[in-house]
């Protein structure tokens, strides 16, 4: 060809034909020997040695996976240390927090999310490191400009051999290829546009960006803005259902604002004060409510809440007087043994359902309550401290009042009547009053006679 039609191209390698898988790999194997290094073997196939004939050196790719790896280890390990077993590091602040008396950092409890973590690091840093050692991907091969270099993925084999940057000339790359048995040789010539993106393509990126944009600016938008609409909901997955929550607003039967299902406009009807299970009579109103039998054992104190819109709804729903306090029981139902047995019953599910707020000991102090009432103090949120069963008002509730707290709940402390059976907790009543016993079984200071405190005294000078 001439000068003329090659003026914007530069030649990059020529390329030989071969019409089998050996006699390529012998060409391979002769142009190394004699001394070329910058050439490439294409065929249908893998051909066994070719690599070796080729010079190929041995891939850095899994040292690079490894070092990537060993380095998602180290960042799992150490983001999962921070956020679970440090409270101040630097200007970051992370959330110590003690769960059943277990450390705050355990190797063996952290290997999941590391492994993850290591097995998603490395098949990025297979996959990428891949495309960046072989230089992809690219925008244009000048070898698909060839017409016979079609056939390479069909039955044809082909050598190319560089000829820039210092590898050999044209004359003597063809040479070279038809000493070794080519049958065919042609020249590579890379168009200088071969390096420029389309047009249609920079102005897709560009749309593509200022897309990829916009989410996190309208999300930086709404953080800083209130808005009475309904959030948008992509992944709804089971937060809208067609029933009722617990104490929200029951259904409307008609037009009318006031014409709910159920009064006070509640989505479901409490329980009937006095009714019983069927086949159990009003005597076991002791073991199964902490109330003595009799005639007014149906009150409780239950006290639901009612949702009104107005003043005057209120002052129609009012009931006429509040509550009665039921006539508690003061001693452990016959049904009850106390026993031994029945206090490690009580202790057991104490330390299950009540110890998170109330403490082990009974002084309020659980982890749940000492975490809420830390957050409280700061602002973070609104919390009712948990009650301490040594306070003297707590000491003298009968065993029927401890009994329907633990049953129904009481102010903020929800009801644990569907987790606990009736024995269960009566045991931990039973629990509840040995704990009591054990700070007044402790005389306080006062009552050291003056005598031992002037011998103690005398002891410590």
């Amino acid at each position: 060809m001439s000068n003329e039609t090659h003026q914007d191209k530069k030649l990059v390698g020529v390329l030989g034909q071969f019409d089998s898988p050996d006699a390529l790999l012998h060409a391979c194997e002769n142009a190394r020997q004699s001394g070329i290094k910058k050439m490439d073997a294409y065929s249908p196939f893998p051909i066994h040695g070719i690599e070796k004939a080729l010079g190929v050196p041995r891939t850095i790719l899994p040292f690079f996976v490894l070092a990537v790896g060993l380095s998602a280890c180290a960042a799992g390990l150490g983001l999962q240390w921070f956020t679970n077993a440090t409270e101040n590091w630097g200007p970051w602040s992370g959330y110590q927090f003690k769960i059943s008396g277990k450390p705050y950092f355990s190797l063996p409890a952290n290997i999941p999310v590391t492994f993850e973590i290591i097995v998603l690091s490395s098949a990025f840093a297979a996959f990428l490191g891949m495309l960046a050692l072989n230089r992809l991907p690219t925008f244009a091969n000048p070898l698909h400009r060839i017409a016979r270099f079609k056939r390479a993925t069909n039955d044809r084999f082909f050598l190319a051999i560089e000829t820039s940057e210092g590898g050999l000339d044209a004359t003597s790359a063809r040479n070279k290829l038809m000493e070794y048995g080519a049958t065919d040789v042609e020249e590579v010539w890379l168009d200088q546009t071969d390096h420029q993106l389309p047009a249609f393509l920079k102005t897709f990126l560009v749309l593509a960006l200022v897309l990829l944009l916009l989410p996190p600016v309208m999300v930086f938008r709404g953080q800083g803005m209130t808005s009475r609409q309904t959030r948008l909901h992509l992944n709804p997955d089971m937060d809208f259902q067609h029933k009722f929550k617990p104490q929200s607003l029951g259904p409307v039967a008609s037009d009318d604002p006031l014409g709910f299902f159920f009064e006070h406009k509640r989505s479901a009807l409490a329980q009937i004060p006095g009714t019983v299970s069927r086949n159990q009579d009003d005597s076991d109103s002791t073991f199964l409510r902490g109330i003595k039998a009799g005639p007014d054992s149906h009150h409780t104190n239950i006290k639901i809440p009612v949702v009104l819109a107005s003043n005057q709804e209120q002052e129609a729903l009012t009931p006429a007087a509040a509550p009665v306090e039921p006539d508690w029981v003061t001693e452990f139902p016959e049904q009850f043994d106390v026993n031994q047995e029945n206090m490690l019953l009580g202790q057991k599910k104490y330390d299950i359902y009540c110890s998170v707020c109330h403490g082990y000991s009974g002084e309020g102090d659980g982890l749940v309550n000492q975490r809420a009432s830390a957050l409280a103090i700061n602002g973070g949120t609104t919390w009712t401290a948990a009650k301490s069963y040594h306070d003297p008002e707590v000491v003298k509730q009968p065993v029927g009042r401890i009994f329907d707290t633990i049953t129904n709940g009481r102010a903020t402390m929800g009801p644990y009547a569907s987790r606990l059976s009736p024995a269960d907790r009566w045991a931990i009543v039973l629990y509840i009053k040995a704990i009591q016993e054990t700070r007044a079984n402790v005389p306080p200071a006062t009552d050291v006679p003056p005598e031992a405190d002037k011998n103690a005294g005398a002891k410590a000078e």
